[in-house]
């Protein structure tokens, strides 16, 4: 009789089906931890991303409550009358801004807006060099509409179309040969200026004495006005005209059409000194830091220079104004022409608001931690 006992099929498959089953439980029971963990992770990110927004909206809030609690009631019920004939430049200060619509601005744009102000106080912004590479020359740009003696002359676009708007404008008055001497100056460009003029000097000054004498003639690397994009200098010339060729340009009818219609196409005598440009220039010198006799012109815009010129400021005292009045308004004949004002902003990304009904606007930087913003009516 044989000792081999027999297995029993059904007690085999009774083990296997008590494996299985025992492996499912264990699955399941691990499929419910996970999705536990997971759940937990899940509610627990969602509070965090619920209160980082809220976190958000609360700061937003308490800006948006800030801002309003500093805009005071108007002062009257109704702005100032202004003169019914000619130009009149109507403080509004004590009056808010009737913004319908917020705007968004970018840092390049304020950048670009024509009221940088750079002298020997205001520096070139660190990040100028956003822009930088918008500014083009004259020749591309104008297709020598606009005369220059070389084609590395140039400007911020805006200021190279308003130039050769202004040059056809006089040249459709008879008025013809004018030349571009010299306009946006790089970095590098100036520091060479500014060596070289050191280098002439070094021999007769040492220390501060030599900053000084140099800033006579050349201003520091990042605080000439050409720096901007939106200077340039405007000179007289015909080859065939010998006495056009050695006149100064103020003593010409070009130069005299410029200091008398210039502002209606944005630009402005940049620095005024005793007796320059004209006889009765009052001096702006110890405003400008600038004391030499320059064919500087500096596009602002159309309703910037047309209260530069109506209120005979430079660009210094007319930010200074600006930051004084905070709100004004421009009539031409007793009608609303251009809306301005100015408010503190980071050098940023921003929204501004802008009043309804405008036919157009611009915003600029002013180097002096403010937004300018222009509304054409």
């Amino acid at each position: 009789m044989s000792d081999i006992r027999r297995t029993d099929p059904y007690h085999k498959l009774l083990r296997i089906v008590i494996v299985l089953l025992v492996l499912f439980v264990a699955l399941l029971v691990g499929y419910f931890l996970i999705d536990s963990q997971l759940q937990g992770k899940y509610i627990e990110e969602q509070s965090r991303i619920v209160e980082e927004n809220n976190a958000m909206v609360k700061e937003y809030n308490d800006a948006v409550l800030a801002r309003r609690s500093q805009v005071k009631p108007d002062v009257a019920a109704n702005w100032p009358t202004p003169k019914q004939e000619g130009m009149d430049v109507v403080s509004l200060k004590g009056f808010a801004v009737k913004a319908a619509e917020q705007v968004p601005v970018t840092r390049a744009e304020a950048l670009k807006g024509g009221l940088l102000l750079l002298n020997r106080w205001h520096a070139l912004p660190n990040d100028f060099s956003i822009v930088e590479g918008d500014i083009d020359s004259i020749m591309t740009l104008t297709d020598r509409a606009v005369p220059s003696d070389r084609r590395e002359i140039s400007m911020f676009p805006v200021a190279i179309e308003a130039l050769q708007e202004m040059i056809k404008a006089a040249k459709a008055e008879g008025l013809e040969d004018y030349l571009v001497r010299s306009a946006y100056r790089t970095m590098e460009t100036q520091t060479g200026y500014w060596q070289a003029q050191s280098d002439r000097l070094s021999t007769r000054y040492t220390g501060d004495i030599l900053t000084e004498e140099i800033r006579k003639t050349v201003a520091y690397p990042g605080t000439s006005d050409y720096q901007s994009g939106m200077s340039v200098e405007l000179d007289v010339w015909n080859n065939n005209d010998p006495i056009l060729k050695e006149a100064k340009i103020f003593d010409t009818a070009q130069g005299k059409w410029l200091l008398e219609n210039s502002w209606k196409y944005g630009f402005v005598f940049r620095y005024p000194v005793s007796g320059y440009p004209a006889a009765d220039t009052v001096d702006k010198s110890y405003k400008t830091g600038i004391d030499l006799k320059l064919d500087t012109f500096r596009y602002v815009g159309v309703a910037h220079a047309a209260v530069m010129h109506h209120l005979d400021l430079s660009l210094e005292e007319y930010i200074e104004y600006l930051i004084d009045n905070e709100h004004i308004a421009v009539y031409e004949d007793g009608e609303l022409a251009y809306e301005i004002f100015r408010v503190e902003a980071e050098p940023t990304d921003v929204e501004v608001g802008i009043p309804a009904g405008t036919a157009s606007y611009a915003v600029s930087s002013d180097n002096m931690d403010g937004l300018v913003v222009a509304v054409e009516y």
